[in-house]
């Protein structure tokens, strides 16, 4: 599916980070603190999600597995989301933001 690259609220990293740990023991990824939004050109194939459990103030999210240009990475489903609708959040081991030289508008493909 293709999927354009759009600005987030900026505060992704700062979730990561809380949540490192845990991303790190249910899926066997380190995340590098911040997310990749994607606005998606069609609808979200059925998933099913690794769920990490609420704790503390933070709520549960989930995590389903997906590759971004080839990349592999997790789409990250907030119980508490602030996103549009067709807007997702991913999180990979390195900023893929970076390692693919994408800005805001392009265009790259995601496989779930």
């Amino acid at each position: 599916m293709k999927a354009q690259v759009v600005s987030g609220q900026g505060r992704g990293g700062k979730y990561v980070e809380v949540y490192a740990a845990r991303i790190e023991k249910a899926v066997n990824l380190k995340p590098f603190p911040g997310t990749l939004n994607l606005k998606l050109s069609g609808e979200l194939p059925l998933l099913e999600p690794v769920e990490i459990p609420a704790f503390g103030k933070f709520g549960a999210i989930g995590l389903a597995p997906c590759s971004v240009n080839g990349e592999r990475a997790f789409a990250v489903f907030p119980k508490k989301g602030r996103h549009e609708k067709g807007v997702i959040e991913i999180i990979a081991e390195k900023n893929i933001k970076a390692l693919l030289d994408l800005e805001d508008e392009d265009f790259v493909d995601i496989q779930f």
